[in-house]
């Protein structure tokens, strides 16, 4: 008896041990609560991840590292202070020209880039070069940067208007008051699949407007090292995992 019940202490010992090991061996990630589907897609009451390629990448990644992954919702106006601090491991969905203090931050290799099309009706002419451009009235994504497109419209009889969101660019083309809309490729994929038939309508051009890497800032005060996270990067890319991953966010118009 006294044996079965040492037996039994050390077993209980064991397990939880091993329970504040694992959670010791949490990933903390924050995730911006402004990142737009499919990036990011909340909980009806806006309080938690529910789903969207943040929390796929980020559940791989913790995988890799043989963690779990805890997802903190943070604000954008926090989301330097958050990893400049160590309140979270690393950000991803992130690049260093998004970042104030991104010099203080470690920075991984790229994990997917961030494209941005020309989105028009369906019958007009394929898009490939930005003369395609010429003449034609353009809306884009309001207080957003186009370098490209700005040195174009210097230069160019372009007439270009302004929406707060990407739905209202869609809107825009639609009712024939912008010709193009300059939309990102995952976040018109996310609203072709809530909307397919508005979405038969469209054509989304070759042309890319913008390319923009995508990748983790990671934390100065983080036990989790740049190296570390790039080598479970560098697997998931060649697993092709990533690959698989995104293809599930992309458009597939229907012909």
């Amino acid at each position: 008896m006294a044996i079965t019940n040492k037996l039994w202490l050390l077993a209980g010992l064991a397990a939880a041990w091993g329970e504040e090991a694992w959670t010791a061996g949490n990933l903390r990630i924050g995730v911006a609560d402004t990142d737009a589907a499919p990036v990011v897609v909340l909980s009806p009451d806006g309080e938690h991840l529910r789903s969207g390629l943040s929390k796929d990448i980020g559940e791989m990644l913790a995988s890799e590292l043989g963690m779990r992954p805890e997802f903190m919702l943070i604000a954008r106006k926090r989301v330097e202070v958050s990893i400049e601090t160590g309140r979270v491991d690393i950000v991803c969905n992130a690049n260093p020209d998004w970042f104030g203090n991104a010099a203080r931050l470690g920075w991984t290799h790229e994990i997917y880039p961030q494209l941005e099309r020309p989105l028009t009706l369906k019958q007009t002419t394929e898009l490939r070069q930005t003369g395609d451009l010429a003449g034609k009235r353009i809306v884009t994504i309001r207080g957003y940067n186009y370098p490209t497109l700005e040195r174009f419209w210097r230069s160019n009889p372009a007439s270009h208007n302004e929406e707060a969101r990407m739905e209202l660019l869609v809107k825009s083309v639609q009712k024939r008051l912008s010709d193009v809309a300059i939309v990102s490729e995952l976040e018109f994929a996310a609203w072709a699949r809530n909307w397919p038939q508005e979405a038969a309508s469209l054509k989304l051009h070759p042309l890319v407007v913008t390319f923009m890497p995508t990748m983790c800032a990671v934390s100065p005060h983080s036990d989790i090292k740049v190296a570390q996270l790039n080598q479970a990067i560098d697997r998931l890319q060649k697993s092709g995992r990533i690959k698989t991953v995104l293809k599930t966010y992309q458009w597939q118009p229907q012909e």
